[in-house]
């Protein structure tokens, strides 16, 4: 094997990487300029043609590996900045299609709680329905151990804040379904008055009696007016008050009604009213 040719495999053996070809392409440009426009220059000193060899050699290889040296971590930022970019742009890709996806899952998951719940709201007890409309006002405690509040934790209605003690938890409302909540209960109690106001025959003395004007008066009522009225009954409630000093009878507005009742008639009225046994006749009062 002559030396040319041991020469060149050692050299083949040492590129293991880019950074070392583009050494040896620098270098050997370098040492090809050095002897083609430095060596004619250096040849004029006193140095033998022997030493000037060697110092053109060193020149060579030096800058050379430096130039090589250079070139290389250029590349090298140059690369790294465009993996970065990359890597970056395909970061915010994946994340927005994530933030996408998940978007898209939540208003899909939004959707159908939204249509369960209209779909399912007159079969809920009243309880349960007066729950959800007192969490559209503010949050509540709640026994998770009854069966009504717990069935509105397990289809999602409500959400459970904080444990406060046992069974009980404060809770609110699932923001997805308050809005339906709210403007179902308007147009629940607009109708619930409006009907009332239009069919209960004795709508006219019951609204006299919680009048606010009328809480001095006196006028006789008709027991059939005052039986009209039980605990549970829509709009005007009432129930016999048998204390030792107060036997009578008291009259009151279901819960957020009053305030349709005065919107509806334009007057004033009391939340509930006491009428002593005294002014409870047995004929019909009249109007």
């Amino acid at each position: 094997m002559s030396e040319t040719t041991g020469t060149i495999i050692k050299l083949l053996a040492a590129l293991t990487s880019p950074k070392a070809c583009v050494k040896y392409i620098t270098v050997a440009a370098v040492l090809f300029i050095s002897w083609k426009y430095l060596e004619p220059f250096i040849s004029t000193t006193k140095i033998s043609k022997e030493q000037l060899s060697i110092i053109i050699l060193f020149l060579g290889v030096g800058v050379g590996s430096l130039i090589g040296q250079g070139v290389s971590w250029g590349a090298c930022t140059i690369w790294s900045k465009y993996e970065l970019r990359k890597n970056t742009a395909l970061n915010l890709k994946q994340k927005k299609e994530a933030a996408d996806k998940k978007r898209i899952e939540k208003e899909r998951s939004d959707s159908l709680l939204l249509a369960k719940i209209q779909k399912s709201f007159e079969h809920l007890h009243f309880e349960q329905k007066g729950t959800l409309r007192k969490l559209t006002l503010q949050n509540e405690k709640l026994d998770i151990s009854d069966s009504g509040n717990s069935a509105l934790d397990k289809n999602g209605y409500i959400q459970l804040l904080v444990h406060v003690m046992g069974t009980d938890y404060l809770a609110q409302i699932n923001p997805i379904i308050s809005k339906f909540i709210k403007d179902q209960w308007v147009e629940e109690v607009e109708l619930k008055v409006k009907e009332f106001l239009e069919n209960n025959e004795y709508a006219k003395v019951l609204l006299e009696l919680l009048d606010e004007n009328n809480q001095e008066a006196e006028f006789p009522v008709s027991k059939e007016v005052l039986k009209s009225t039980f605990a549970y009954s829509q709009c005007i409630r009432g129930d016999v008050d048998e204390g030792e000093n107060s036997e009578g009878y008291w009259i009151w507005f279901e819960d957020y009604m009053l305030d349709e009742f005065e919107k509806q008639t334009g007057k004033t009225f009391v939340d509930e009213t006491f009428i002593p046994q005294e002014r409870i006749i047995e004929h019909e009062a009249k109007a």
